[in-house]
């Protein structure tokens, strides 16, 4: 699959300017103090699916991904909100990670 990131500009537009009732998609946000609270949740998550990996209960594999899977999206919305937006759902968090933090093209050392 190839990375469109004009796709990923466009959707974080759309998602920017949608709005809910209750909910926002992707916003500015200066609430840089959630940021050490999202880490802190992705830490907290990895070092559980560590530990229920090393298990031998038989539902380990399925609760290790879904884990580590959380891990991630606190971690992606740490860097999000370090560029200045937060996210309220996971299409929005992969919309804007995609469009915040995934380079035009990679640097050569």
């Amino acid at each position: 699959m190839v990375f469109d990131k004009n796709y990923y500009k466009n959707e974080f537009e759309r998602l920017s300017k949608l709005k809910g009732e209750t909910k926002f998609f992707i916003r500015k946000s200066s609430d840089t103090f959630k940021i050490k609270r999202f880490i802190k949740k992705g830490t907290d998550s990895f070092e559980l699916a560590n530990y229920i990996k090393s298990s031998n209960q038989n539902a380990k594999d399925y609760w290790t991904i879904t884990i580590c899977y959380y891990s991630m999206l606190y971690m992606a919305k740490a860097a999000i909100l370090k560029k200045g937006y937060e996210t309220d759902d996971h299409y929005s968090t992969q919309i804007a990670l995609g469009h915040l933090l995934v380079p035009n093209e990679i640097k050569q050392v």
